[in-house]
């Protein structure tokens, strides 16, 4: 998070668009951050749940008759 941090330090300096510029970036980049990790844990879940029927059928080998 720092893109926000330097359109506040360097303001003066650089001007509104390009602070204004600085501070989209930085939102997008956590948004795009946030999406990455959602993504992750989607998958991770889903990887889990089917460990988890795996294990199961393993332990009863009938249930893979009922479905």
């Amino acid at each position: 998070m720092s893109l926000p941090a330097l359109a506040v330090v360097f303001g003066d300096r650089l001007g509104t668009a390009a602070a204004v510029a600085l501070v989209v970036a930085g939102l997008l980049f956590a948004a795009w951050t946030a999406g990455l990790a959602a993504r992750s844990a989607a998958r991770t879940t889903a990887e889990q749940a089917r460990r988890d029927r795996e294990v199961l059928d393993s332990l009863d080998p009938l249930a893979g008759l009922g479905r």
